[in-house]
């Protein structure tokens, strides 16, 4: 096995060990407000930021402020919300499916990074290199982009094997 197959399987197990630890309800309900922490944050970062008590009005740093505290206000609101809804999964004795169902997330997390590794390596032109051809994880990455290829958008596809 290449070095890039053992970083590939490092990757798909770490990432299912969180999912294990953690369950599947935590990590889709931390998912959720990641994603809702970014459309929120993009939504309402001028109206936060004008509304700071400090600098000049005009200042292009209260966008990127602004953007900042909502982002971390919601994201902080839904990690209690994760953990609530962990704590009653846990009461009502789903704890073990829920981990199970999580380590299943895991690795499909893992096998999404993966592949998303294999654009970049594409688009930076570092397929061409000893080590992703000595790879065997490299060719199913390279199969699992081929039958995604239709799905991507032309300009992107056209940067994929």
């Amino acid at each position: 096995m290449a070095l890039f197959d053992w970083i590939a399987a490092a990757l798909l197990v770490l990432s299912m060990l969180f999912g294990l630890v953690r369950g599947l309800v935590f990590e889709v309900v931390s998912l959720a407000g990641w994603v809702a922490a970014f459309l929120c944050a993009q939504w309402l970062a001028d109206d936060v930021g004008r509304w700071l008590p400090f600098g000049d009005p005009a200042a292009t740093w209260r966008y990127a402020a602004g953007f900042v505290l909502v982002f971390v206000a919601v994201a902080f609101s839904v990690g209690l919300v994760a953990a609530v809804t962990r704590k009653l999964i846990a009461a009502v004795g789903l704890r073990p499916v829920d981990r199970l169902l999580g380590g299943a997330f895991g690795v499909a997390r893992g096998a999404v990074a993966l592949m998303a590794l294999a654009v970049v390596v594409h688009l930076l032109a570092l397929s061409d290199s000893a080590w992703w051809h000595e790879s065997r994880s490299a060719i199913v990455l390279d199969a699992a982009l081929q039958g995604l290829k239709p799905a991507l958008p032309e300009k992107l596809a056209s940067y994929l094997p």
